[in-house]
């Protein structure tokens, strides 16, 4: 009986997928195998494809495997490779502020203080109003003693004070040792109506008596806070103890 042409196909199948033994093969003839395949109708065609779709990371995902290799070399003591890695997020997103104030503080905390200047400097133009870097970089020039370059860099924006209290306090600072004692005495007032920190009183007395204005409340303040270090506590005592003596005189 010849075979039919669904027979002949499925033979075949059966063949691939089980694993005919050679006996079974040759138990039908070559003949009948080629005429059932010739006849069964064509088996539609599969259409094989491999999708290959590239896995590409967010911006957020990147810089952060970005900064856990700088962290990593940082714990191996490798800062070369620490700053590379940094480097390498800023080059390919310079708008990264985060990662531009962490690349400056490893260059100052290396001494590389003018390659720390050039990255803030340059983020601030991207982002003029950005606070936290503008302090950095105020910080920087203050360790270098300019302190007219740090309170020019400070005037250039104005944070809300409440959530800058650093920010002002910082400017209060600069502009007293730039010698422009009357910036900073508004700043100072303005600082204690916000919080009463001995170092804004000490801050205050420091400049009223520069200026030849009564600077005794001011100290009194400074000295009564709880905040204030003993080497400054002994500075206003010797002030007031001098004043007293010249007042009796």
């Amino acid at each position: 009986m010849k075979k039919t042409p669904y027979l002949g196909v499925l033979a075949a199948l059966l063949s691939l997928w089980h694993g005919v033994s050679q006996a079974e093969e040759h138990s039908a003839s070559a003949a009948d195998f080629t005429d059932s395949w010739q006849q069964a109708e064509p088996l539609p065609a599969v259409e094989s494809s491999l999708s290959i779709s590239e896995v590409s990371l967010s911006r957020a995902d990147w810089l952060r495997e970005q900064e856990q290799q700088a962290e990593s070399a940082l714990a191996a003591g490798d800062w070369a490779r620490a700053e590379y890695r940094l480097g390498q997020a800023l080059s390919e997103y310079p708008d990264a502020h985060a990662i531009r104030l962490r690349l400056a503080a490893l260059l100052f905390g290396r001494g590389a203080l003018d390659q720390a200047r050039d990255r803030l400097q340059q983020g601030l133009e991207l982002a003029p109003d950005h606070a936290d870097m503008r302090l950095t970089l105020a910080r920087l020039l203050a360790e270098q003693e300019r302190y007219q370059a740090a309170l020019q860099v400070l005037d250039e924006s104005q944070p809300p004070l409440p959530a800058h209290l650093d920010y002002y306090s910082l400017k209060a600072d600069m502009a007293r040792r730039g010698g422009q004692c009357v910036q900073a005495v508004d700043t100072y007032r303005r600082l204690l109506a916000e919080s009463r920190a001995g170092a804004w009183w000490l801050g205050l007395g420091l400049c009223q008596q520069q200026l030849g204005e009564d600077f005794v409340w001011a100290f009194q303040q400074a000295r009564a806070s709880a905040d204030l270090g003993m080497a400054s506590l002994r500075f206003v005592e010797q002030q007031l103890e001098h004043h007293g003596t010249a007042q009796t005189h």
